[in-house]
């Protein structure tokens, strides 16, 4: 195991509550992850954990400026020394935020997301075949003149996080920026394949109706859920019965439209037709999986919520909504 906190000569001096957080990320790893991707720099002095120590502060003092955290850093100068971490000032912030590799970050969060994924397992509350992921995108605008990549409209700017979230941790397993314009189901099939495995359950939204999409997934043996489209055209469903209660009803469909036919052909998908009584509204899901119950295949898309949440949460809890740096490699590494 990685040493995860240097001891000052005082050992008893008060330790921060803040301090007390940084002894649980890997300060050993850092350091030679650091060596490894950052290039020389005039920032060199200065190591990706005083950046990472700062970076923190940003989101837990909801500091919107480099100068509130050049000067919250300053003032708790002395219960920094318990972390072994040097308070950057603004302009050396500024330069690493720019010059030091996102790729440092981002390796760091899926390490510390391996080493502490057991404390958040169990949020999936039935017994699945396959891993559950939720796909899903966000848009975060942001100031055109200040973010001049990140060109959205006309007189818009903003980006896209494309997004892949494990349902049993509720967190990001994949999270790729690209430009506001960016389709999702564009970038649907990048952020599935960096998940590795092929044997997994992907829920997404209406947004990702995609025929070509459906058969690069069943093809390649990786069950979704989604909501069918209103418009889409299919066999007649009381002609492939697989049950009928008074709540759902489960048939299995092929689509009947020119466009659909010529990708999916023949295929035989699964539809769920789902009553939902608190809001006395039904629901239609599609599916490829014939292997979950209807009742399985309406929780999963009901769980996909989660990662509206998640970016709720993103948004509102975290500095990202303001961004203390402006170049897109500043932009992933406060992300």
């Amino acid at each position: 195991m990685d040493t995860y906190f240097s001891e000052t000569a005082n050992q008893n001096a008060p330790i921060s509550f803040f301090a007390q957080l940084l002894k649980y990320l890997p300060q050993a790893w850092i350091f030679d992850e650091d060596k490894r991707l950052s290039p020389r720099s005039n920032a060199r002095q200065f190591t990706f954990w005083d950046q990472l120590v700062c970076l923190l502060f940003c989101h837990l003092a909801s500091c919107d400026s480099l100068r509130e955290i050049e000067d919250g850093l300053i003032s708790a100068v002395g219960k920094l020394q318990h972390a072994s971490a040097k308070a950057m000032g603004r302009t050396t912030l500024a330069y690493a935020n720019e010059h030091r590799s996102y790729e440092i970050a981002k390796n760091l969060y899926f390490r510390l997301l391996q080493t502490y994924a057991q404390l958040f397992k169990g949020h999936l509350d039935q017994d699945y075949f396959h891993p559950v992921y939720a796909l899903d995108s966000t848009t975060i605008s942001v100031c055109l003149s200040r973010f001049q990549w990140a060109r959205y409209r006309r007189a818009k700017g903003g980006f896209k996080l494309h997004t892949v979230l494990d349902e049993d941790l509720q967190l990001p397993v994949v999270m790729n920026m690209t430009h506001g314009k960016r389709a999702d189901v564009k970038e649907a099939k990048a952020a599935i394949e960096a998940l590795g495995s092929k044997d997994i359950t992907v829920v997404m939204d209406r947004g990702y109706n995609d025929y070509k999409l459906f058969m690069w997934l069943t093809q390649r043996g990786t069950k979704f859920v989604t909501r069918i489209k209103d418009n889409a055209k299919t066999t007649r469903l009381k002609d492939d019965i697989i049950e009928e209660k008074d709540n759902y009803g489960d048939y299995g469909f092929q689509f009947t439209q020119e466009q659909a036919r010529k990708v999916c052909g023949n295929t035989r998908f699964r539809l769920v037709q789902w009553y939902d009584s608190e809001n006395n509204r039904w629901f239609d899901f599609l599916s490829n999986d014939f292997d979950l119950t209807a009742t399985q295949i309406a929780d999963l898309y009901r769980k996909r919520w989660q990662i509206e949440l998640f970016f709720k949460k993103l948004k509102q809890n975290l500095k990202i909504k303001s961004f203390i740096g402006t170049s897109e490699n500043a932009v992933m590494t406060q992300i």
